[in-house]
C-alpha cells in the first residue's frame, strides 16, 4: 500500500494555448472493468454504538482495503485490534465529520457522471498500458490528511478535500487560498491518473538536483494529458487564467533565470522546493509568478524532447530515465 501525499490545490476551468494537444486515439472501443465504491457512505450508515456487531460484516465486505483505511488512513487500528471498535465508534461519532459527510454526499451526488469520466481515463490508460490493470476507485473520508491511497486493484481518494474552493470547512481550517484554488471535484479525475503515474513510475533519488524534479514532475503532467486528453490547460497544471498566461508570457525568462542562476543542478533541498513544491509564488521569478512553476517548465522541456524524437513513443519517453541525458535530448530553448 502507497499512501501518496497529494497538496489538492485548485485551477479555474478555462483552457489556453499551451497544452500541445497531440491528437488522441481513438479509444472507444477498449473495455474497462472497474468499481466506483462510496466507502464512506457506507460507513458512516453505522451507528457509533453499533460497530462493534458491524465490524465482522465490514471485515466481510472490504477486507484489506478496511485494513489498509484503519491503519493507514484514520489510524484506528488493525479492525481485529482491541482498541478498533472503541476508536472507529469515536470516529464515526465525532460531530464535525458527520456534517463532512453530509456535504460529501452533496458534492458527489452524480456517481454516474463520475465513474463515466473515469472509465475514459482508463481507456486511454489501459491504451497505453494494456497489461495493467484498472483499478476500482474508493471514496473515504480522512479527516482532511492529505493522502491517497493506491494499492494493487486499487485507489481511494480523500473526498472532503475535493468539495469546492469556496467551501467553509477550508476556511474554518485556515488553508490558503492558492491551496484551495484546486480543491475541487473536478480534480478527482486528474489526482487518481497522477497517482497511477506516480506508482507507474517511482522517483529515482539517486541524481536528486532541480532538474531531475523538474522532468519528473514534467513526465507526471504528461501521463495525465495523455490519459485526459481533453483537460484543460489551467485544470492540468493547477493554475488560475491569469497564472497559466503569466506562465506561457514568461517561459523563456524563467528558465533563462534558473540558468544564469546555476540552479538547474543544484541539490539543496530548499531551493529544489521553492521551484517545484507548493506556494503561492515562485520566489526567483517575484510574486506575478504562481507557485510549482519548475513542474510547468518540466512539462514543456518534456514536450521539447517528444518534438526533437518525432519517432518515439509516448511510453519510450516515459521510459527515460536519465534526467541529465533527458536534458540533453530535448533542445529546449524556449
Amino acid at each position: 500500500m502507497k499512501i501518496l501525499p497529494f497538496l489538492f490545490v485548485t485551477a479555474l476551468l478555462f483552457s489556453t494555448g499551451c497544452g500541445h494537444n497531440a491528437t488522441a486515439p481513438d479509444v472507444s472501443h477498449i473495455p474497462v472493468d472497474f468499481k466506483l465504491i462510496p466507502f464512506y457512505e457506507d460507513l458512516f450508515s453505522i451507528h457509533p454504538d453499533s460497530i462493534a456487531k458491524q465490524t465482522t460484516s465490514l471485515k466481510e465486505k472490504y477486507g484489506k482495503y478496511l485494513d489498509a483505511y484503519s491503519e493507514g488512513v484514520i489510524e484506528v487500528g488493525n479492525p481485529d485490534s482491541e482498541e478498533f471498535v472503541q476508536n472507529m465508534s469515536r470516529f464515526l461519532a465525532y460531530p464535525p465529520n458527520q456534517e463532512v459527510v453530509d456535504t460529501c454526499r452533496k458534492v458527489f451526488s452524480d456517481k454516474k457522471s463520475l465513474k463515466s469520466k473515469l472509465a475514459k481515463a482508463f481507456q486511454y490508460y489501459q491504451h497505453y498500458y494494456p497489461k495493467r490493470q484498472v483499478p476500482d476507485v474508493y471514496l473515504h473520508i480522512s479527516g482532511f490528511n492529505e493522502s491517497m491511497v493506491v494499492d494493487s486493484g486499487w485507489v481511494s481518494i480523500s473526498v472532503e478535500k475535493y468539495l469546492g474552493s469556496d467551501c467553509q470547512f477550508y476556511e474554518w481550517l485556515g488553508t490558503q487560498q492558492y491551496l484551495r484554488n484546486r480543491m475541487i471535484p473536478e480534480m478527482v479525475v486528474p489526482d487518481v491518473m497522477k497517482a497511477l503515474a506516480m506508482t507507474e513510475y517511482t522517483y529515482n533519488d539517486s541524481i536528486d538536483d532541480l532538474i531531475s524534479q523538474m522532468i519528473y514532475h514534467g513526465k507526471m503532467l504528461h501521463f495525465v494529458k495523455r490519459t485526459i486528453p481533453e483537460i484543460p490547460d489551467t485544470l492540468l497544471f493547477g493554475y488560475t487564467t491569469r497564472e497559466m498566461n503569466w506562465s506561457i508570457k514568461n517561459e523563456a525568462f524563467m528558465w533563462s533565470t534558473i540558468v544564469e542562476q546555476k540552479h538547474l543542478f543544484s541539490t539543496d533541498p530548499m531551493l529544489i522546493r521553492k521551484y517545484v513544491g507548493e506556494g503561492p509564488f515562485t520566489s526567483f521569478f517575484g510574486q506575478e509568478s504562481p507557485g510549482r512553476t519548475g513542474r510547468f517548465l518540466g512539462y514543456q522541456l518534456m514536450q521539447s524532447w517528444l518534438e526533437e524524437h518525432p519517432d518515439a513513443s509516448f511510453r519510450d519517453m516515459m521510459s527515460q530515465t536519465d534526467p541529465h541525458r533527458i536534458l540533453a535530448k530535448a533542445g529546449y530553448r524556449p
